[in-house]
């Protein structure tokens, strides 16, 4: 089976349980044979590895039990969560059981994890209310909801099975992403959907609000101030739309920023994708694409210790028909530039700060704070900056 929504397949779903005289038996297995061999005509040849050699894991010593456990076998990885259960009413007083979910070794299972955890917890109870899965005349139906777990999972990302009146196995599969990076004041928000086109009437307040000034050019707080919005509100906000990938972040677009290639460079002459892509996103409007090997000259070009106007200067005539603000943006978010910032550094401090605004520009120049990061913050430009630090002592400038 092909991934379906992005989630990897179950290659297969086992039950298993620890008999009192047999040890640990699995019971049921989808598909036929893919754990321990089967009488099956449909049955795998050759199960997908050596069962016994792993069987220990499967239902483990207590110690172990009532936790998320993954184990590697070969080329294949298994998540369980064994379950063991204490009673006198149990063949050496306890009960042990195990769901397994089998998948390829390299498979990223995250989105499992919770599913895992929840059948087994589900069952736990069901086994400690009625004995449902210790008692025999409910083999038949436990067997049935092992295949459609199987089958609904791979086929729709969710399951619903009803049990009794009572009780129903209900699961779904959600994508798990990365935490955001944490926003700044001066980073740009560039919407990758459109985002007018998402909303609907149960949006925050404050998002409905920021919406209308992302627009690849206004920074953070920027985007607080003409939205009339809460600052830390709004970075929440965009934290939230970063999340779900509604929106990347670069840095405040200036002629007086810097920037340099990547390794990765390489990549916009070798992927066929990224070329294009670039073709369209860079062209002024109405005007005609230029070659790749045209752009790929111009990204070469950028270097340490030239600013975006030098840069501009010296290739006005190769930069006819092309947006500096996308072009640098599309570097960017692609990785093959990146910026080169500049530090301003405060030597020999000779005279002490009695402005309140002062103080604060010489505490962010100790923390060693970049331009974008102290102009943004003190909600002024580079060369009042420059002007204010003048009065303390020399400024070194340092690019990194």
């Amino acid at each position: 089976m092909a991934d379906f929504g992005g989630f990897p397949q179950i290659l297969s779903l086992f039950y298993a349980t620890f008999h009192p005289t047999e040890g640990t038996k699995v019971l049921y297995q989808v598909p036929p044979g893919s754990v321990v061999r089967s009488a099956d005509p449909s049955a795998f040849n050759t199960p997908l590895f050596d069962f016994e050699s792993i069987n220990s894991y499967i239902i483990p010593k207590p110690q172990l039990c009532n936790k998320l456990l993954t184990l590697r076998v070969n080329n294949y990885r298994i998540v369980s969560h064994p379950v063991h259960i204490w009673g006198s009413s149990y063949a050496r007083n306890s009960f042990l059981f195990n769901f397994c979910f089998v998948f390829h070794k390299d498979a990223d299972i995250s989105a499992y994890s919770p599913v895992v955890r929840k059948l087994s917890k589900m069952f736990q109870a069901l086994e400690e209310q009625n004995k449902f899965l210790s008692s025999a005349q409910m083999s038949e139906g436990l067997k049935s909801i092992v295949d459609q777990v199987y089958e609904d999972l791979n086929n729709y990302c969710e399951c619903f099975i009803p049990i009794d009146e009572a009780n129903s196995i209900n699961i779904k599969l959600f994508p798990l992403h990365h935490p955001p990076p944490r926003i700044k004041a001066f980073h740009v928000p560039i919407s990758t959907v459109q985002l007018k086109a998402v909303m609907d009437v149960n949006w925050d307040p404050t998002m409905e609000k920021i919406v209308e000034f992302i627009d690849g050019i206004n920074a953070v707080r920027k985007i607080a101030e003409l939205a009339d919005t809460d600052y830390k509100l709004t970075r929440k906000c965009i934290q939230h739309l970063m999340y779900y990938g509604c929106v990347i972040v670069v840095d405040i677009f200036q002629f007086s920023n810097a920037y340099a290639c990547t390794a990765d460079i390489s990549a916009l002459a070798k992927d066929r994708h990224v070329g294009e892509e670039c073709q369209s996103y860079v062209a002024s409007p109405g005007a005609k694409k230029r070659n790749v090997c045209d752009l790929l000259e111009l990204y070469c070009s950028l270097h340490n210790g030239q600013t975006v106007k030098d840069w501009y200067i010296a290739n006005r005539e190769q930069l006819r028909g092309i947006d500096i603000r996308r072009f640098i943006s599309f570097g960017i978010i692609k990785g093959i530039i990146y910026r080169v910032n500049m530090f301003p550094v405060l030597e020999d401090v000779n005279v002490a700060a009695t402005d309140p605004m002062d103080k604060r520009l010489l505490r962010l120049t100790k923390k060693i704070k970049h331009f974008d990061d102290i102009c943004t913050d003190m909600q002024t430009s580079r060369k009042q900056v420059l002007q204010s630090l003048d009065k303390y002592g020399e400024v070194v400038l340092v690019r990194a």
